[in-house]
């Protein structure tokens, strides 16, 4: 009677066991967050926008490493992918940059997709709301393997053998994440997930525009894979453009 007893208690701790591992194999766990700021929740009451260019104007020569494909190279191709990290305008403009306003609002919650199509994530940068899903698509007819880390640490592995097949994860918290493949090391993408619905992407000529920002100072924050953080003081009245401009070195 005791040892059935046990047989049936180590059996259901195991079936516990099994899908508490599920579960935390999928569950989103942050490490690093953007500075804290203090939320504060919009108010009733006027908005503005903030138009913007991201510009390089530094100096030194800005360089995009080749990646050999090694493998699938009947889907991936053959020869090299470009790692591009620097993207820029005849002009200067830095594409792939994340501007959001910090700590303004309530997130807003939404899906965004990364498509995995030809050995390589498009887009390589997204931006969302903390609260957000990201929804990751397999579009290849191999195997892909999505790995979100941050600060050093897995917080999602997605295995996706066939052609066709989504996942979803929920990002709850602000912060940056590097998604890329475990089968094919040079698919590289990042996901900035910030704590306002305030946020946008720069596009091929660094160009940005965030709608409906409540009127008042804020903190203006740029992420870049190859330039890292900056912020700047913004002030946005009501009913106009605050035109912005990042400097990057």
């Amino acid at each position: 009677m005791t040892k059935g007893f046990s047989a049936g208690v180590a059996l259901s701790l195991f079936i516990a066991g099994v899908v508490l591992s599920q579960e935390s194999h999928y569950k989103v766990r942050y490490v690093k967050y953007f500075e804290p700021s203090g939320v504060t929740f919009a108010k009733a009451g006027g908005t503005g926008t903030l138009r913007g260019k991201v510009v390089y104007v530094g100096k030194r020569k800005l360089k995009n490493r080749k990646k050999l494909i090694t493998k699938d190279k009947e889907v991936c191709g053959r020869g090299y992918k470009i790692d591009r990290v620097y993207l820029l305008s005849k002009d200067g403009g830095v594409k792939n940059a994340v501007v959001f306003v910090r700590g303004v609002g309530k997130p807003s919650k939404e899906k965004k997709v990364l498509v995995q199509e030809k050995c390589e994530f498009h887009p390589r940068v997204l931006s969302m709301g903390a609260g957000s899903v990201l929804e990751i698509v397999n579009r290849d007819n191999v195997k892909h393997e999505a790995n979100g880390v941050q600060d050093f640490e897995t917080i999602f592995q997605l295995s996706q053998p066939k052609k066709g097949m989504i996942d979803r994860v929920k990002l709850e918290k602000p912060g940056v994440v590097e998604v890329t493949c475990n089968i094919h090391g040079w698919m590289k993408a990042w996901v900035v997930v910030a704590d306002s619905p305030y946020h946008a992407v720069s596009n091929d000529t660094g160009e940005f525009v965030i709608e409906g920002v409540p009127a008042g100072e804020h903190t203006l924050v740029l992420w870049h894979e190859g330039f890292g953080e900056k912020k700047m003081k913004v002030k946005v009245e009501e009913g106009k453009v605050t035109n912005v401009t990042f400097k990057l070195r």
